[in-house]
């Protein structure tokens, strides 16, 4: 099962002793990736991220954003077809911020199953197509992107997921 899922946290998990290319190679083995699919892979998507000048530094050195893209690569690398991504544009510049939505739009499109856990809701607004609100560790509402913001609109909110999120936790916040 896990074959077949990737997770991105917040913080990758990355050994900072290690290059990129040297991290990746260790990530393809321990999922069983043949050598050369691996090197493939993740010269590809390393040049997507615009990592392929960095690649052969100590991850150590690397920005919190440079980082946040490798763990990218780092779960893309066995193809999964479903995706895990906390806060997945966090500590990123707008630049890489904005590969990140293309990512993640791309993933979709190529009918990868991805949950995306976020506090910056323009961003998930853009990219969901079905949302939760979990508050306090419990779900308060499910459902499609228009659905979640029409519910809100009827408890007198208007506009978008912003204020559809306030309108649905307001009365449990205190």
């Amino acid at each position: 099962m896990t074959s077949r899922i990737g997770f991105l946290p917040d913080v990758p998990p990355l050994y900072d002793e290690l290059t990129a290319r040297e991290q990746l190679q260790y990530a393809g083995g321990i999922r069983d990736l043949p050598a050369e699919t691996t090197r493939e892979r993740a010269s590809a998507l390393l040049d997507r991220f615009d990592l392929t000048d960095d690649a052969d530094r100590r991850l150590g050195e690397y920005s919190r954003g440079m980082r946040k893209r490798v763990g990218l690569v780092q779960i893309l690398l066995h193809d999964p077809d479903v995706v895990f991504l906390d806060e997945p544009t966090s500590g990123l510049d707008p630049r890489s911020a904005r590969t990140m939505r293309r990512v993640i739009e791309d993933l979709a499109d190529d009918e990868t199953t991805v949950f995306l856990s976020s506090h910056l809701l323009t961003v998930v607004e853009a990219l969901a197509d079905r949302v939760g609100v979990i508050q306090d560790g419990r779900l308060v509402t499910e459902g499609p992107l228009d659905a979640v913001k029409r519910e809100a609109q009827r408890g007198g909110e208007s506009g978008g997921l912003e204020s559809a999120f306030l309108e649905m936790t307001n009365d449990r916040s205190e």
